[in-house]
């Protein structure tokens, strides 16, 4: 038993390296080409639909999420799941990187093909990583601890802050330089971003894989899959309740797209201005989060998840002040979404993923991700629709009941995993 629990943290700690290595680098990737600030400024310079805008902020997250149900299905069948994970990576981190030549090819003078490409290759970079999530999630429930897991999401947030804070000032340089005019100066941060999910590849292929769930022999049919899907929401009360925690804040999150444009069009702020300091302050927020995530999250991750939202909602009430003060409060507010937000997805799948049983934590991980795409798909239709016709204010106010209405709902049906009275594998049998 000593040999084994020693076997187990030799694993550990390898794995643990691994992990917040590839960690790091996608989330630094995805910094370059942020989702509620470099994204939404670059495509608005190819499009003045707000619809369109408020999508291309949150298309990753819908094209993460949509697919893992459909893919948890499939991954039970393996009692390995190393592979699943490690190889779709080597063509989906790549796709980037190959979005940022198209551009350089197409031109300033091709607006509508340049977005065209966007959405197509941006969509396919999160339904492939919407691919590998699931058997992520697998090996991380299996081939680290609880321990592990809340340090592996806390460190790798953190260093992944500190190298953006320092990669920010590059982004305002790079977007304000004359010698890289539209669409080239974009292009160059898709590449920057390209490249390092590029050498994020590698780690995941050196990963050590400790015994998990058995394999399924017999893949469910669809008419016995879906309703004991079904039988899960209705039976799993935590569950269900974590489900609709997030579901609450990605309609939380809907405005999140559109601070950028409130700074720009609003308030008056140029992109070259705006970005980089928004950046800057998320940046900082986040390192901040990180590092109190690896502190509180290693003690009770649901505690972190109360703390998180409630600090959250700082970010529409600072957006609101702004619109009558000035700037200055959305800067605090942009310090603190990064102090709240930037960890607490971490805090969502850390939860999922030590509650659910070994044997049904693919499909509670699809379950969880997949049901959250469908609000994460209207979300952006919603706000878009919402901005258009009566303006950012509005917006931010449904923000706000959002994320109180999250809040409500971990202090009224959340508990800790350890302490949760109903089994997720009796709640898959159960009539």
């Amino acid at each position: 038993m000593v040999e084994a629990n020693a076997h187990h943290e030799r694993v550990y700690r390898r794995n643990f390296f691994l992990l917040v290595l590839d960690g790091i680098l996608f989330m630094v990737a995805l910094g370059l080409i942020g989702s509620t600030t470099v994204i939404p400024d670059f495509v608005r310079r190819l499009t003045d639909s707000e619809i369109l805008i408020g999508l291309s902020g949150s298309l990753f997250e819908v094209g993460w999420t949509l697919p893992q149900l459909f893919i948890a299905r499939y991954v039970v069948r393996f009692e390995r799941k190393k592979w699943l994970f490690a190889g779709p990576n080597i063509p989906v981190r790549l796709i980037i990187l190959t979005f940022a030549g198209l551009m350089v090819l197409l031109g300033a003078e091709r607006p509508g093909a340049i977005l065209a490409v966007f959405l197509f290759c941006y969509g396919i970079a999160a339904i492939g990583d919407g691919v590998v999530g699931v058997p992520w999630a697998d090996i991380a429930g299996t081939s680290l601890d609880s321990r592990w897991r809340a340090r592996m999401f806390g460190l790798m947030s953190g260093i992944a802050g500190i190298i953006m804070l320092g990669v920010t000032p590059l982004i305002g340089i790079v977007l304000s330089d004359p010698n890289l005019p539209f669409p080239n100066n974009y292009a160059l941060l898709f590449a920057g971003a390209g490249v390092l999910f590029a050498i994020s590849i590698i780690p995941p292929i050196f990963l050590i894989e400790l015994p998990g769930s058995k394999a399924v022999e017999k893949i469910a049919t669809m008419g016995e899959f879906l309703p004991a899907l079904g039988k899960v929401l209705r039976n799993d009360v935590p569950f269900r309740a974590i489900i609709i925690t997030r579901m609450l804040t990605t309609l939380f999150a809907m405005a999140a797209p559109f601070y950028v444009g409130f700074a720009t069009v609003q308030l008056g702020l140029s992109s070259t201005e705006a970005v980089p300091i928004l950046i800057a302050m998320q940046t900082v927020g986040t390192i901040c989060g990180a590092f109190i995530y690896m502190w509180l999250g290693a003690r009770s991750n649901l505690l972190y998840i109360r703390v998180a939202l409630a600090g959250a909602s700082l970010l529409p009430i600072c957006a609101l002040i702004a619109s009558v003060v000035g700037p200055l409060p959305l800067y605090f507010g942009f310090l603190m979404s990064g102090l709240a937000l930037s960890n607490l997805s971490f805090g969502y799948q850390n939860w999922v993923i030590s509650y659910a049983a070994p044997d049904q934590r693919p499909i509670y991980a699809g379950l969880f991700n997949t049901v959250a795409a469908v609000i994460a798909f209207t979300a952006p239709f919603i706000a878009g629709t919402i901005v258009q016709n009566v303006g950012y204010e509005v917006l931010f106010m449904v923000s706000i009941v959002m994320i109180f209405s999250a809040l409500f709902v971990t202090l009224r049906y959340l508990q800790d995993p350890k302490k949760a009275a109903v089994a997720p594998a009796a709640a898959m049998a159960a009539e």
